[in-house]
This record gives structure tokens, C-alpha cells and sequence, in this order.
């Protein structure tokens, strides 16, 4: 049985109204039935890379997963004295601590209206475009989720608080995921 670990915030731990669910995580087994998978969230509400790496070793890397989703970025924005290059640098250690052969990464999507003054969508691109450069770097496969979340609205994809997502965004999300992880499963 192969073991996949999603690492990443709130986002990752599919929070709704403020409280971490398995809408997420349910999605992706779902869509990749019938295969076996044992299949672990590793979301923290409010995290960012920097909490990522604090806890990399108890939440990835002693658990020998097989592949692991890594989706930061979205609290990286709005972290004080964050900059890009360090936020690309913790996903460089990530990668190099886990194998970099094992991850693929997603780029941060976009905030909705009430968000803008802390995390502004120009800035979620940087980042997401940050996330591409590292992953093209390191040969990591990823999805490029701001490019595919900026042609919906907010309102459409987030939940009311305009930061997390509504399951329809994690629908147009594993669109993209799936066929990235399924690959890289049978590799």
C-alpha cells in the first residue's frame, strides 16, 4: 500500500467555517479509487512554510511516505519579514528532506475580496510563480492551481470568509491533482 501525505495549512486540512475537515482528503481517495492508498492530511490551520518546516520530520518524513502533496503559501503572503526567497528556500528544504522525487507541489490560489489588504492576489501569484520556479528547479512535478483558480470567481470557489474553499474548488483542484499523483504513483 503506497502512503501519501498532504502537507500544507488550513487549506490543506480542508477547513469549513473554521475547523479542519475531511472534504479534501475524501475527494482525493475518492478520485483515486480503487487504488489502495493509505492516505494521511498533514494540514495545519494557519501554518506557513516556516511551521511547515518545524514539524517536517514528525509529520512526513518519520511516517516514509511515498509521495507527498506539499501546498503552502496562501499565510506565507502575510507573514511578517517573509520574503520570496525564503519562502522558496523552505521549499527547497522541504524537497531536500523528503526527496524531491517524492513531492509535488501546488502553487497558492487566490483570496477573495474582504482579503485583499493581506493577502493580495498580485502578490499569491508571485508566490505561485516562486512555487514553479523552485518546482522546475528541483524537477518536481506540480500544478500550477493560481493560474486555474484566477479564472473563477471568488465567490464561486471560496467559502464566505473569502479565503477558504468551498468543495467546488477542491473539485477543479483534483482536476488538476489527479493525474499528477496518479502518474507519479506508478512511477
Amino acid at each position: 500500500m503506497q502512503r501519501i501525505i498532504l502537507f500544507g495549512d488550513s487549506i490543506t486540512a480542508g477547513a469549513t467555517h473554521g475547523y479542519p475537515t475531511s472534504v479534501y482528503t475524501n475527494k482525493l481517495a475518492q478520485a483515486l479509487a480503487p487504488r489502495k492508498i493509505d492516505l494521511m492530511n498533514r494540514g495545519v490551520l494557519g501554518d506557513n512554510t516556516q511551521g511547515g518546516l518545524a514539524r517536517l520530520h514528525s509529520d512526513v518524513v518519520d511516517h516514509d511516505p511515498d509521495l507527498v502533496v506539499i501546498f503552502f503559501g496562501t499565510n506565507d503572503v502575510q507573514v511578517p519579514k517573509m520574503t520570496l526567497r525564503q519562502y522558496q528556500n523552505n521549499l527547497e528544504i522541504m524537497l531536500k528532506h523528503i526527496g524531491a522525487q517524492k513531492c509535488i507541489l501546488i502553487t497558492p490560489g487566490i483570496t477573495g475580496p474582504s482579503r485583499q489588504e493581506h493577502r493580495p492576489n498580485e502578490k499569491l501569484q508571485q508566490y505561485a510563480l516562486a512555487t514553479i520556479e523552485t518546482a522546475k528547479e528541483y524537477q518536481v512535478d506540480y500544478v500550477d492551481w493560481f493560474s486555474e483558480a484566477v479564472k473563477h470567481s471568488a465567490s464561486e470557489i471560496l467559502q464566505d470568509d473569502d479565503l477558504h474553499y468551498a468543495p467546488r474548488a477542491y473539485d477543479i483542484l483534483l482536476e488538476k491533482l489527479v493525474p499528477v499523483v496518479s502518474k507519479k504513483l506508478m512511477d
